[in-house]
C-alpha cells in the first residue's frame, strides 16, 4: 500500500478533513527548541484530541485505528489531519488544531523541517504534544511512543546477512533523509555491516518510505546491479516497491528485510518476495498516544515517562501466521 491509497472508511474522512483545513492554514515556519518538558494542560476542559499525521501508509492507518477505538472508550473527539508528505502543511496543521481548543496533539513528525515549527505552534499554547514513531527534532512533547529504531535496524541487517551466510553484495532502500527512524534504522545496520566485510553494500538510495518511489529508484538498482545479494529496505512500503521492480524485471526473488509489519508484508513473505519484516504494533501505540494524551490534558503529564520503547517482532514464514493472529495492525491483521 502506497502514502497515496487510504485503506476503509476512516481514512477517506480524515483525508478530507485534512485537505479542508490544509486550505486554509498559513503558518511560517518557525520553531521551538527550549529543552523543558512540556507537560502543562492547554485546555484542561477539552474533550478534543488533535492528530497530526505525516502521511497515510497502513502504520498509520493502524496507529489511527487505535486512536480511535481508546478515544470512543474515554469519551473523546479526534480532529485527525494528514500533512500528504508536505512539512509546511503539517506545521500549517497544527496552528489548526491550536486554534480548534484541542486538549493535547498527538504528533507523528514527517522531518526535522516540520519538528521543530510543528510543536513551537503548540508549545506557544500551551498544548502538551504526545510524540508518536518519530522523535520531534526540536521543541517540548510529553512523551515519545515508538519502536527502537536502532535495535529494529540492526535486527534486521543481522538477520539478513545471516540469510546470505555473511558475505555478497547488499542494496539499502531509506526513507526520508534526516528523519530520526531513517537516521537510526541506518545507524543500526551498520553496526552489523562494520562487524561484516565479507558484505559489500553496492547501492544506497531513498524512496522516502514511498512504494511508488521505490519501485521505480529499485529498477534502477536492479539494472545497475545484476547480481545482487541481498536488499534492506528501513519500511515495508518501500520492500513492496522494490519486490514489484524485481517481479516486474522478472529476476529472481532477493533476499529482503524490512521493518513494520505491514499485513501486505505479510502476504510477500507467504509469496516468497520478503524474507522477513520487524513488525511493530501501531494499534497499540495508538491507543497508548490517546491515554498519555487524556492524563496530560487532565494535568498529569508529569508523570508520563519521556520514552516509552515498544517492543518489536521478527516475523518469517515460519511465524507469520501467529503475527495476523496478534492484530498488531488492528482490523487490517
Amino acid at each position: 500500500m502506497t502514502k497515496d491509497v487510504a485503506s476503509g472508511k476512516r481514512w477517506a474522512r480524515w483525508i478530507t478533513v485534512a485537505t479542508a483545513f490544509a486550505a486554509s492554514a498559513t503558518l511560517a515556519l518557525t520553531g521551538c527548541t527550549t529543552d523543558e518538558t512540556s507537560t502543562s494542560a492547554g485546555n484542561p476542559d477539552s474533550k478534543k484530541i488533535g492528530v497530526s499525521m505525516s502521511f497515510l501508509n497502513q502504520f498509520y492507518a493502524a496507529a489511527v485505528e487505535g486512536m480511535e477505538d481508546e478515544a470512543k472508550k474515554q469519551g473523546y473527539d479526534l480532529v485527525v489531519l494528514n500533512a500528504n508528505s508536505n512539512s509546511s502543511q503539517q506545521v500549517s496543521q497544527m496552528q489548526n488544531l491550536v486554534s480548534q481548543g484541542v486538549g493535547a496533539i498527538i504528533f507523528a513528525q514527517l522531518d526535522a523541517a516540520s519538528g521543530g515549527a510543528s510543536l513551537g505552534a503548540a508549545n506557544s499554547a500551551n498544548v502538551p504534544v504526545v510524540a508518536i514513531d518519530q522523535v520531534p527534532a526540536a521543541g517540548n512533547y510529553v512523551t515519545y511512543i515508538g519502536s527502537d529504531s536502532v535495535q529494529m535496524g540492526q535486527q534486521a541487517c543481522d538477520f539478513l546477512l545471516k540469510t546470505i551466510n555473511g558475505r555478497g553484495n547488499i542494496a539499502i532502500v531509506q526513507g526520508v533523509p534526516g528523519s530520526s527512524t531513517q537516521l537510526q534504522r541506518t545507524e543500526g545496520c551498520d553496526k552489523v555491516l562494520t562487524a561484516t566485510p565479507p558484505v559489500k553494500v553496492v547501492s544506497t538510495t531513498s524512496a522516502n518510505w514511498d512504494q511508488n518511489t521505490a519501485a521505480n529508484v529499485f529498477a534502477n538498482v536492479l539494472t545497475a546491479n545484476p547480481d545482487l545479494n541481498a536488499v534492506f529496505a528501513q519500511n515495508d512500503d518501500m520492500a513492496l516497491g522494490a519486490a514489484n521492480a524485481i517481479d516486474s524485471a522478472n529476476h529472481a526473488p532477493i533476499p529482503m528485510v524490512t521493518i513494520d509489519g505491514f499485513p501486505a508484508a505479510y502476504d510477500a513473505i507467504e509469496k516468497g518476495q520478503i524474507t522477513a519484516t520487524i513488525s511493530q504494533k501501531p494499534y497499540l501505540m495508538g491507543q497508548l498516544a490517546v491515554r498519555d494524551a487524556i492524563t496530560s490534558i487532565t494535568g498529569g503529564g508529569a508523570n508520563i515517562p519521556k520514552q516509552q520503547i515498544q517492543d518489536a517482532v521478527l516475523v518469517t514464514k515460519d511465524n507469520v501466521s501467529e503475527a495476523r493472529e496478534a492484530k498488531y495492525y488492528g482490523t487490517q491483521g
